[in-house]
């Protein structure tokens, strides 16, 4: 069992070449999960918006993934550093499964559906010309990722934002070689 003192002396958060590393400093909990929040946040939503169909959710499953995020944290248990974004997605992603079964939220959205999605999630503060260059570039895959199936999709973006295999397998719940072949069939759909 840890003290208050020990508690209290949670790792930080840095992100350096899109990694997250944390470092021992002592820190109080509400700074320690400002620090994940304003460095999670975005990928997260945008995991949660473009994966689960709906923008407006995804930003309250977002805010309660921090949530969960601190209450954790102050029950004093601890997340080792490595592990703190795959724990963030994970919880993320069975939040949006919990919704599912109340609400369902997450459904598979057609080719159009999934554009829309895609075109609403928000670019991280970028200037309406790169923006507009952005969307040029990566017309093809948007095209190229509406014909995934719903795990596919989910498999390729948490690949993208730079998940191993097993963390992806244990964020969706399923196996590592599932992860491989969700993988494999997505970027064959997406070569053609």
């Amino acid at each position: 069992m840890r003290t208050k003192t020990e508690a209290s002396t949670q790792a930080t958060i840095t992100a350096q070449s899109s990694l997250l590393f944390l470092t021992q400093e002592p820190m109080d909990l509400e700074q320690n999960v400002i620090r994940a929040y304003e460095t999670l946040r975005t990928p997260v939503y945008q995991y949660l918006a473009a994966t689960f169909g709906d923008p407006v959710e995804a930003e309250d499953l977002a805010q309660e993934t921090f949530l969960r995020l601190y209450v954790y944290w102050a029950s004093g248990k601890t997340i080792a550093g490595d592990r703190l974004r795959s724990w963030i997605f994970r919880v993320a992603h069975n939040l949006a499964i919990d919704q599912t079964r109340s609400t369902k939220f997450i459904q598979d959205l057609a080719s159009e559906e999934y554009r829309a999605v895609v075109l609403q999630v928000p670019d991280g503060g970028r200037d309406p010309e790169e923006t507009l260059l952005d969307r040029e570039r990566f017309s093809a895959v948007r095209n190229g990722l509406a014909l995934l199936s719903g795990q596919e999709r989910r498999c390729l973006h948490l690949r993208a934002e730079g998940f191993c295999y097993r963390e992806i397998a244990e964020i969706l719940n399923i196996t590592s070689s599932s992860v491989a072949e969700f993988l494999r069939r997505a970027m064959r759909k997406m070569a053609r």
